[in-house]
């Protein structure tokens, strides 16, 4: 593919020369690849003149792109449209004198080539978040979701095996659960029968306290 041709920006805004250009995307220089790679294409209509001593360029976009949709990531074609007024500068310094409210483009040395113009215009066109419109549209997404789903009832049959309906039913509502429960009830006949030698203690010690009885003093 040949280079793109240089124009001289001063010829082109005193003679007010009209460009056509058909060009597929990837005559566009520095056109990002994402788009490039799906193919493509691009009209557009260049009317030059001046505007308050600078010159100017009307530039007139037709194209088909295809990007990605940023809800469902699949692919998106747009058809894109758009007219702007463009003011063509040959310095950093003469974009900052420029009349507010107007878009600049850099072309040093007076020095242009549409077809980066073309591309860079391209490029203000395409939306910000490209989405599928209607909704409906948009693709699948992969079954991510009934896997998510699946290991969800798996780790909650695994939590549920781990507790049994003894605990459940002992856990009180202030979350101390079935040790506390376990605690608040009776001791069982082993746990009575432990202490049961200790019963008459006092009373024993007592008697063997007092004179008289035969006990130890």
């Amino acid at each position: 593919m040949a280079a793109p041709k240089l124009r001289d920006v001063r010829k082109l805004a005193d003679s007010r020369a009209v460009i056509d250009l058909e060009l597929a995307l990837t005559a566009l220089p520095h056109f990002p690849a994402e788009y490039v790679a799906a193919g493509g294409a691009v009209k557009a209509h260049l009317v030059f003149g001046r505007e308050q001593g600078y010159a100017m360029v009307r530039v007139e976009l037709q194209a088909q792109v295809q990007a990605t949709c940023q809800r469902c990531l699949g692919p998106v074609p747009l058809r894109l449209q758009a007219s702007s007024p463009v003011l063509i500068v040959e310095s950093e310094q003469e974009a900052e004198g420029a009349p507010a409210g107007w878009e600049t483009y850099l072309a040093p040395e007076g020095r242009l080539v549409p077809e980066a113009l073309v591309g860079e215009e391209l490029l203000l066109a395409l939306p910000i978040v490209p989405l599928h419109e209607p909704v409906s549209q948009c693709e699948p997404l992969a079954d991510a979701t009934p896997r998510a789903g699946a290991a969800a009832a798996d780790v909650g049959a695994d939590v549920g095996a781990g507790v049994d309906a003894g605990d459940l039913a002992g856990a009180g509502a202030d979350g101390r659960g079935g040790a506390a429960a376990a605690a608040a009830q009776p001791p069982g006949p082993a746990e009575q029968a432990t202490v049961r030698p200790f019963a008459d203690l006092r009373a024993m010690l007592a008697r063997a306290a007092k004179p008289g009885d035969g006990g130890a003093r």
